[in-house]
């Protein structure tokens, strides 16, 4: 299945108690796919992936993939910080059901370059299924260098890299090793979302496509008929939800519009907090400006 286009860095819903909600998962998948995504991505950062154990990674994946029903591939958060965790976590995954597995940068204890590209070559030729590496120094300190990617898209497996960087000159190194390799690559920072379009990146790991995907999925359309001027409209509408979702901890403004749209995203996993009123009061002003309806 083709990986690409608009793919929802989907949160994980979780009941007030903050234990897993699966029906609300599987209808929270669901409702993006008819809204017209083209990929789905659970376990990462804006599904609190790091709050996540091992046990209810593979019941989310299972419960989405379910969802999924073969419309959309599903791409699951794989990455430890050890190599051997990853990698029995990958296999567990694989089982789940799993389309593509993604690979953040272990992190707190930074490896060098050589580490790093040893990492990523051992755990894709322990598990048989495609990889995306996961660039996102600013949350792992620890950064893929074009180098090192360039090297491991040789490896067998390895079939992209998804780049949260923000630093775009990296994203066109990537971009050009894509063009001379079997290698993707998806931005991961909404911001660049058309401009790494227009430089070659396959599709766009997009976390406010949670509140409004019928926008970025028209962006990308837009893109592919040419019509780039429609497309930088769709863009800059972007801004007001981008803007908003800074005024908390990511995903706690994410889950509160969700919620208040109808669509159950549940509570943020402590230590962060859902938005205090104030916030709440500036989620629904930016709701308004989309002309969503919510609840209060």
């Amino acid at each position: 299945m083709e990986i690409k286009g608009i793919i929802t860095a989907m949160v994980t819903p979780f009941h007030e108690d903050e234990s897993l909600d699966l029906d609300s998962a599987k209808k929270m998948a669901n409702w993006l796919i008819e809204k017209g995504v083209h990929g789905l991505f659970i376990a990462g950062t804006n599904g609190e992936f790091h709050l996540l154990t091992d046990d209810e990674k593979v019941e989310l994946t299972k419960a989405v993939k379910e969802a999924a029903n073969g419309r959309v591939p599903v791409i699951v958060g794989a990455g430890c910080c050890g190599t051997k965790h990853t990698i029995e976590l990958s296999k567990k995954l694989k089982e789940a059901g799993a389309d593509a597995l993604s690979l953040v940068t272990p992190y707190y204890l930074v490896p060098n370059q050589e580490d790093l590209y040893q990492h990523f070559k051992t755990i894709a030729e322990s598990v048989d299924i495609p990889f995306l590496l996961y660039n996102i120094p600013g949350q792992t300190g620890c950064k893929i260098e074009p180098d090192t990617a360039n090297r491991l898209a040789d490896v067998k497996n390895i079939i992209g890299i998804k780049d949260s960087g923000g630093d775009f000159d990296t994203q066109l190194a990537y971009i050009e090793i894509s063009k001379k390799k079997d290698f993707i690559v998806l931005n991961g920072s909404d911001s660049l979302m058309l401009k790494a379009f227009k430089a070659g990146a396959a599709g766009s790991v997009a976390a406010t496509s949670n509140v409004i995907p019928e926008i970025e999925v028209e962006l990308y359309e837009d893109f592919l008929k040419g019509d780039l001027e429609h497309a930088q409209h769709q863009r800059d509408l972007m801004d007001p939800l981008r803007m908003a979702l800074k005024k908390c901890v990511a995903p706690a403004v994410m889950k509160q519009a969700l919620n208040m749209m109808g669509v159950t995203a549940g509570v943020t996993r402590r230590p962060v907090q859902m938005p205090t009123e104030e916030v709440i009061q500036n989620t629904k002003e930016m709701l308004d400006f989309y002309n969503i309806s919510y609840t209060n």
